[in-house]
């Protein structure tokens, strides 16, 4: 069983045909379930041909070429010496055309994004006392600070009619950037939070994906990135978000 910390690396791997049977069967059920893992490899790919044709076969066959004779020889997961070297300088040239035809999918800041979302959702999601920072009845001023951090209009979804109630929100930080995030209580299991990211970028359809036993559904509008993310069963957070999308 594939752990999904070890995912980006596997997809490389894949890409490069280093997997064994097994393990390859297994990253493509992970791709053919996630559009945005298969654009990775395609991304991966392309820039392994453009190192290629920039810089020769050689350098990726014989790292021992490029390094001093009483080198010790450096141990990369799956990358050469050679390789690494070649696309620390070419990516510097290809960043933006890669970008524009596969935004935000370079370094799978998404996948990143979203363990990084579930991993703290799972510390706050269990505090009581200190649910929020800013509780539900201070709602003004929630939208009007965290709309500032989020550089737009916060909207506070009401997802009522799902049985949660809002209680408020807090501040968190992704990659140095300010994370609006509410909180929803319900009377059976843990409370379940909307998260908004200001960034920019293509647009992005939603799509559902698990960490452990959290579900996240995101999307992003151009401007801003949204994350619905709870312990919960897959088929409340894509209701949940679909409702936000609606409201927003």
């Amino acid at each position: 069983m594939i752990r999904m910390d070890d995912m980006d690396n596997l997809l490389v791997a894949y890409a490069d045909g280093e997997l064994d049977e097994a393990t390859a069967r297994e990253v493509e059920a992970y791709i053919a379930a996630n559009p945005a893992a298969a654009q990775i490899v395609d991304v991966h790919r392309e820039t392994a041909s453009m190192l290629r044709a920039a810089f020769g076969v050689s350098l990726f066959e014989r790292p021992s070429d490029v390094l001093p004779a009483r080198a010790p020889r450096p141990r990369m997961r799956f990358l050469g010496y050679g390789l690494a070297i070649a696309a620390s300088v070419l990516m510097a040239v290809i960043g933006y055309g890669a970008g524009a035809h596969y935004p935000d999918l370079i370094v799978s800041d998404r996948s990143r994004m979203l363990s990084e979302i579930a991993e703290y959702h799972a510390v706050y999601s269990r505090e009581t006392v200190h649910l929020v920072e800013v509780p539900a009845a201070q709602s003004d001023h929630l939208k009007q600070w965290l709309g500032r951090r989020v550089k737009g209009t916060l909207v506070i979804p009401d997802f009522k009619e799902r049985g949660l109630t809002f209680a408020g929100g807090r501040m968190v930080v992704l990659d140095g950037e300010p994370v609006a995030e509410l909180m929803y209580t319900r009377e059976k299991g843990l409370p379940i939070a909307f998260c908004v990211i200001y960034h920019t970028g293509a647009p992005v359809p939603m799509q559902v994906d698990k960490r452990g036993e959290i579900h996240l559904a995101n999307w992003d509008d151009g401007t801003h990135s949204y994350v619905v993310v709870g312990e919960a069963d897959r088929s409340l957070i894509e209701g949940l978000a679909a409702l936000a999308r609606k409201q927003l």
